[in-house]
């Protein structure tokens, strides 16, 4: 009778004693098994095993997919993966990222004294410690790119699971595993005096003051500050909550991100009097983009955050103050002002409330401590005022 065969260097071995002799074989579920040659460690077992594995025996069958793969292994679900609605309906940017990181998990060895890959490998001989030893041992290293990579990996298991049916839900190994990477401390909301201090150096109708004011007054990200357009500028009458009527300058466009995928999320943002008046001086007669360099011409997207960093040192303002984080201190604005939640979210064009839940939390602790502040200095000035009355004799 077989019995799981203990060494973990071998996946999908089994032994069994027969006519009084220890005999190996492979088994993929659902595949013929395969006996072995001799015992684990002989040359002709290692190579038997190998080959195996990779499907190179007369009783397996080649899925005829890219890249060949061998049935429920890894990389038949790589291929599967790529094939699906859901992979497709990825823009290319993150197509590009999780085959990265799929094509670096599939080249890792299960054991680093064997040949043999997580690509050639059965998806369902990944246990929840094989997996946790994977993403730890990025882990120490890049808590990011962890991350990343398990949830590359998930994307491989959930085509087993619930695409292909290989493996039962329950047996996902990535369900006890989580990677939890701190807040990001890059790109920080500036501070009003780092404004005042960029605004002083950099007047209206300047390139940079144009930028600046696009990036905090939109809120948006640099792709769609750079291509933002005359012609995306409206003029419309909006009845009101209250039912009044007003007439508006806004900006009607799709957000770049997500654009292949659903085609962006669409926005209208009325322009405030601060944005208008750092576009009042401006030529609008040729049209084209809003902000234009020194030659008429648009910026590009990667360049706007260089540019970005030119400006704010011409200010004499330390670096890590961008272009993105103007975004934020767009959102942190919002969130200080009191503007609900849903408002903000729709404001920054926000695909879930995660991030735009952050701002509002920030604004709330800081009202929260402005609170307890005033609590404490109340109740001093009581204590003071008690002490006060206490030295005064009382004549009866």
């Amino acid at each position: 009778m077989a019995r799981p065969f203990k060494d973990a260097r071998y996946p999908g071995i089994s032994s069994r004693i027969k006519n009084g002799k220890l005999t190996y074989r492979y088994r993929a579920k659902g595949m013929p098994e395969i006996q072995l040659p001799g015992k684990p460690g002989d040359p002709e077992f290692e190579v038997a095993y190998e080959n195996a594995t990779q499907g190179q025996h007369k009783n397996a069958v080649i899925i005829d997919l890219p890249g060949r793969a061998l049935p429920k292994t890894f990389g038949h679900a790589a291929r599967r993966l790529e094939t699906t609605m859901e992979w497709l309906d990825f823009d290319e940017a993150t197509q590009r990222k999780n085959a990265r990181l799929i094509e670096r998990f599939l080249s890792l060895k299960v054991d680093p004294a064997y040949p043999l890959t997580w690509r050639e490998t059965p998806v369902e001989h990944l246990d929840a410690d094989r997996l946790r030893a994977i993403i730890e041992g990025i882990f120490r290293t890049n808590r990011t790119v962890a991350k990343h990579m398990l949830v590359a990996i998930k994307k491989l298991v959930w085509v087993a699971t619930d695409i292909e049916k290989w493996i039962k839900p329950q047996d996902d190994p990535s369900l006890s595993i989580r990677v939890r990477v701190p807040k990001s401390t890059k790109n920080p909301a500036w501070p009003i005096a780092m404004r005042e201090t960029f605004e002083e150096r950099h007047p209206v109708g300047t390139a940079a003051r144009t930028c600046y004011a696009l990036g905090f007054w939109l809120g948006n990200r640099r792709g769609d500050i750079a291509a933002l357009a005359w012609d995306d500028l409206l003029t419309e009458e909006i009845e009101l909550f209250d039912g009044s009527l007003v007439l508006i300058e806004a900006f009607d466009f799709r957000q770049k991100k997500n654009r292949n995928r659903h085609g962006g999320r669409e926005m209208f943002i009325p322009v405030v009097d601060k944005l208008a008046a750092a576009l009042d001086p401006l030529d609008r007669s040729k049209g084209g983009t809003v902000l234009k360099n020194g030659y008429g011409n648009p910026f590009s997207e990667k360049s706007l955050s260089g540019m970005m960093q030119h400006w704010t040192r011409q200010a004499g303002i330390p670096s890590g103050y961008t272009l993105h984080g103007l975004r934020r201190t767009f959102g942190t604005y919002l969130a200080e002002c009191n503007i609900q939640a849903r408002a903000i979210m729709e404001a920054m064009g926000h695909s879930s409330m995660a991030v735009t839940d952050d701002y509002v939390r920030e604004a709330n602790k800081k009202r929260i401590a402005v609170d307890i502040a005033r609590a404490i200095n109340e109740r001093e000035a009581k204590r003071d005022a008690m002490k006060r009355r206490a030295n005064l004799r009382i004549v009866r």
